[in-house]
C-alpha cells in the first residue's frame, strides 16, 4: 500500500503543474526577430528565445532587472501572457 501511495505520489508531482498557452500559427506570422526588437525597445534583455510547446513565441528575459517570461501570439504579434518573478 505503502508503494501505491508512493507511486502515485511521484507521478503527481512530476505532471507539470502548470502550462503556457496555446497559440495557432498563422499563414504569415510575425517574424521572431521583430518580437524580439520591441521587447529590446521597451528595455528588455532578452535570455532565451524560443517556440513553446503550445507554438507560442516565449521569451525569457529581464525588465528593469527582474525576470520574466512572455508568451506572444505569433498570428499577431501581441503579448498574451507574462509571468514575473
Amino acid at each position: 500500500m505503502k508503494k501505491l501511495m508512493f507511486t502515485a505520489l511521484a507521478v503527481t508531482f512530476a505532471t507539470p503543474v502548470l502550462a503556457g498557452p496555446s497559440c495557432t500559427p498563422a499563414e504569415q506570422n510575425t517574424p521572431a526577430w521583430e518580437i524580439v526588437k520591441g521587447f529590446e525597445e521597451q528595455g528588455g534583455e532578452v535570455i532565451k528565445f524560443k517556440i513553446s510547446s503550445g507554438q507560442c513565441y516565449e521569451i525569457y528575459g529581464k525588465v528593469e532587472g527582474q525576470k520574466v517570461e512572455i508568451y506572444y501570439d505569433p498570428a499577431t504579434g501581441e503579448e498574451i501572457e507574462r509571468i514575473e518573478s
